[in-house]
């Protein structure tokens, strides 16, 4: 048998991998960080917060059908570095179309609609370079058959050594009645976080919601709690 160098080696594994369609060995880590090219007389938005951004998100929900917004909690939206590009990544909380229907019927009839089913979601939103939508979301709640309302988003960041993202988000049951008093809000929230996988597929993100280890639901209140469980499933 004819002996092969360490040389032979790397060069058959180079081509092995070649073959094997992994197109970087050598990927850099997935980063999250506030570090965007515009700034607020750049862009001049009545939106507060990271105008640029929140004005393209907002202008996509509304071509959708849904309810534009006056705010966002910012503190969720990230520059993502990821596979050698720049991309623009944000947590956020909106309503779905029947529950503004609901809303905009009530007003009518000059009452109150109350929390529907499934008409609070929270979302991960992905945007490229250009503030062109790559991909959306929205976080799949398994709890009560989905007769839930998500209200807020807790945090988003990166998962070590993961093309991948913790959510951590707090929601509540439709079917229960509503506080009457104001010290009180807040009784019976849920909290939970969810593990988001993205990958790129024929030049499109993609975005898959990962339970296997987290569970769905959980009581995973926060992102270190979650790593802490994702170190254990390993």
């Amino acid at each position: 048998m004819k002996n092969i160098n360490w040389f032979d080696l790397v060069r058959v594994a180079a081509i092995f991998v070649g073959v094997g369609g992994v197109s970087n060995l050598c990927n850099a880590e997935l980063l999250l960080d506030y570090k965007f090219p515009w700034t607020e007389e750049q862009v001049g938005f009545a939106l507060r917060g990271v105008h640029y951004f929140e004005a393209a998100l907002n202008r996509d929900q509304v071509a959708q059908g849904f309810e534009a917004k006056s705010f966002y909690e910012t503190i969720n939206f990230f520059r993502m570095q990821w596979g050698g590009r720049n991309f623009y990544v944000a947590g956020a909380q909106y309503q779905s179309r029947e529950q503004n229907a609901a809303s905009i019927a009530a007003i009518s009839r000059k009452t109150q609609s109350g929390p529907i089913a499934g008409g609070g979601i929270c979302a991960l939103f992905i945007y490229d370079e250009k503030l062109k939508q790559s991909a959306k979301h929205d976080i799949k709640l398994a709890e009560a058959n989905g007769r839930t309302w998500c209200n807020g988003v807790q945090a988003l960041a990166r998962v070590k050594g993961q093309d991948a993202l913790l959510f951590s988000l707090s929601y509540y049951l439709t079917d229960k009645p509503l506080v009457k008093k104001a010290q009180d809000i807040g009784d019976g929230w849920r909290y939970m976080t969810v593990l988001l996988k993205l990958r790129e597929q024929d030049g499109k993100v993609l975005i898959e919601q990962d339970d296997a280890c987290l569970g769905n639901p959980n009581q995973i209140k926060d992102v270190s709690a979650a790593r802490k469980v994702l170190a254990e499933c390993k």
